[in-house]
Order: C-alpha cells, then sequence, then structure tokens
C-alpha cells in the first residue's frame, strides 16, 4: 500500500514538474492601443487614430532615480522606461506604483521596444538585451560598437544598427545573430521594417533596404544629409528626414518620389497619416513650425509657428489633432488646418520623453518625474 502511494506521489511530482518545465513563461499582450515601440509599430508611422484631447487631467506622477533614456514605451497596462543609469523601470499604468527595476550594467541609450517575449534594450558599451517580463535578463548580445537606436522586433526577429557601422538581425527568442550588413558609416536610428524590407540609414547619408529574411541588398539611395530620425513606410513608399530636406521613394525600387527642402533643420519624427506627412523644423530655444505635406507628391499642405522648443521633440498624429511637446508644454494643433486646438501646461517638460496612446499621455520632467495624464 505504501508503495502504491509512493509510486502515486512519484507520478504526481513527475507531471507537476513536466508542466513546470514545458509551460511557456510569462508573456506580454501587447494591444492595439499600446506604444510599445518608437514609432508605435515596424512602419514608424507615429499615428494614432485617436488619442485624449483638451480636458486632460494629471492621473498620477512617480520619480525616477536617472535621466530618461527616451520616451517611455506602453504595454499590456505597464510602462516600461530606461535611463541612463543603467536602470530599466516598470510601472503600472493604472498608478504609476514601481512593480520592478532591472539594472543593465551599463549607459541605456534609447526608448525601450516591447513585445511578447519581453523588453528590448540597447546599451552604451555595444550590447542589446531582451529583458523578460518580470525584469530578469533573457538573452544578451554583444556587437562592436553603441547601440543608440532603439532596437525593433518584428516577425521573431529583433533588428537594430550600431556605431560599429552594421545593421543586425537577432532571433528575438535567444538573440543569436542571424545576419549583418555592413553600411557606409554608423547606423545610429532604428531601421524600418515594412513589407518584408528592413529600411536603414547610416550617418554618411545611405538609405538601404535590404530583405528581412537574409539580410540581401535591394537597393541604396544618398541623401547627402544626416538623418534625425527613423525611415517611416507605408501604401509602397518610404519617408526619410533628413537634417534639410524629406525624401519619398519608392518602397521596391528605391526610385525618388519626391523631395522637399525644409530650409530649418528638422527637429521631429516625421508622423505620417494616411497621405498627410507632418514634421517639425526648428532648433534649440527657436521659434518652431510644424509643416504638413501631401505624401503622395511632396506638396505643402500647411505650415504654422507652434513655439518655442528644445533640439529636439517627438510629434504624434491622429485623425484629428497633431501633437508636440515644447518647453514647458504639451501643444495640439488641427490635423486638418495647423491652427491651434489647446496647450496643457507641464512645468520643466523634457520634450524627447513624449509618449500617446489612445488613452493617455506620458511625459517625463527635468525633476525626473513620470507624469500621467488623461481625460
Amino acid at each position: 500500500m505504501f508503495a502504491v502511494a509512493g509510486i502515486v506521489c512519484g507520478a504526481i511530482v513527475l507531471v507537476i514538474l513536466l508542466i513546470w518545465l514545458l509551460s511557456p513563461g510569462a508573456t506580454i499582450a501587447v494591444g492595439e492601443k499600446d506604444w510599445p515601440m518608437q514609432g508605435g509599430g515596424p512602419a514608424h508611422l507615429s499615428y494614432l487614430s485617436l488619442a485624449p484631447g483638451a480636458q486632460i487631467r494629471e492621473l498620477w506622477s512617480t520619480r525616477l532615480e536617472g535621466e530618461p533614456a527616451g520616451p517611455p514605451a506602453v504595454a499590456g497596462g505597464r510602462v516600461y522606461i530606461a535611463c541612463g543609469n543603467g536602470h530599466l523601470y516598470c510601472l503600472d499604468l493604472a498608478t504609476g506604483r514601481p512593480l520592478w527595476r532591472h539594472d543593465a550594467g551599463d549607459s541605456i541609450t534609447s526608448m525601450p521596444a516591447v513585445f511578447e517575449r519581453g523588453i528590448l534594450l540597447a546599451t552604451a558599451d555595444g550590447r542589446v538585451c531582451s529583458v523578460s517580463p518580470e525584469g530578469k535578463l533573457s538573452w544578451e548580445t554583444e556587437v562592436g560598437g553603441e547601440v543608440s537606436s532603439s532596437p525593433i522586433p518584428d516577425g521573431g526577429r529583433v533588428f537594430f544598427g550600431s556605431a560599429d557601422h552594421h545593421l543586425y538581425c537577432l532571433d528575438a527568442g535567444d538573440g543569436d545573430v542571424r545576419w549583418s550588413f555592413r553600411a557606409e558609416g554608423p547606423v545610429k536610428v532604428s531601421p524600418c521594417i515594412y513589407e518584408g524590407q528592413v529600411f536603414g540609414v547610416s550617418y554618411e547619408g545611405d538609405l538601404f533596404a535590404l530583405e528581412a529574411g537574409s539580410g540581401r541588398l535591394v537597393w541604396t539611395f544618398q541623401s547627402h544629409g544626416v538623418p534625425v530620425s527613423a525611415p517611416v513606410a507605408d501604401d509602397g513608399r518610404i519617408f526619410l528626414s533628413t537634417e534639410f530636406e524629406t525624401f519619398c521613394l519608392d518602397s521596391q525600387s528605391g526610385k525618388l518620389l519626391w523631395e522637399y527642402a525644409t530650409g530649418p533643420t528638422v527637429i521631429s519624427n516625421p508622423a505620417l497619416r494616411g497621405n498627410q506627412l507632418i514634421l517639425v523644423v526648428g532648433g534649440e530655444g527657436l521659434l518652431s513650425n510644424t509643416i504638413s505635406l501631401d505624401a503622395r507628391t511632396g506638396d505643402k499642405l500647411w505650415s504654422v509657428a507652434s513655439g518655442i522648443t528644445s533640439s529636439r521633440t517627438w510629434l504624434f498624429a491622429t485623425n484629428q489633432y497633431v501633437y508636440l511637446s515644447g518647453m514647458d508644454r504639451l501643444t495640439a494643433l488641427s490635423t486638418e488646418s495647423g491652427g491651434p486646438a489647446f496647450e496643457v501646461e507641464v512645468g520643466g517638460i523634457l520634450p524627447q520623453t513624449l509618449t500617446m496612446t489612445e488613452e493617455r499621455v506620458l511625459v517625463v520632467t527635468q525633476n525626473r518625474k513620470v507624469h500621467c495624464y488623461a481625460e
């Protein structure tokens, strides 16, 4: 009898152990209303169909221990924000309560990116790290130079550029290098992934298209300018903004469709809303202008003064408003006309930390506090 009981207990323990070993770990449920990475997705449209309006109020604020390395990422009811001191923070989206903190061991250089298996980080000492949903290191891969671009997850792979002149593709599961491509110069901005191709740009001005699966070069285009943000892709077109010009090319052939000389320096990411491309030009302490272009032709639709800005700002487009952050305020313009819609005072805002979802607005201020707003 005791022998039978022992066998049964042993079998139960074995079954439990097998279930534990074979069961998948925790995952992050990335929803359509989230903002999990730079530009909102691999194509970097920076577009939301909806967003909070004029009657926003602060829900919570949480102090960090370091300066943010970029905007927060939002996914699965969590806020993930990376700091230059090497810490990744996970906050509860509803309350701002800190849930965990991960130490990457060196300065984190850009916005984190969230996918089902975890959170991706880039470091100044040339590593890309994958952190589990519980805040533990899953894997890390070291390359030959600083990684200042946000890693972009897509289709079981992770894409990023490095100061070592390469664009890399890793396996999202274990971090193994699948392929790498050597560019003409450092690759400091995030690549764009669209319809089976990866679009990267070097600081020598080369925009290049690669096959996502193999890394084979498809075409190159010389812009003769320094890129200010990741390329943006939609409807068979790829858009690139350099300091003084914006280009539109056919995504399959690399044929130049149009170019627009902005004059003053482009200080924002391009935001693409259907056939409308929007960007901001200006400079540190200068009056900025927000410009709307016809994405099909490059013709200017409108241009409006949009306040004093820092040297860089993040831009978001919705069906109703264009959102950008200035020195001490969040500004919303009419998407159709560029006319002023509303402003929200945010003292000491760091403009490069603005993130939006359909229900939340998040910024970080100079006192290292994350602020969350909603209607």
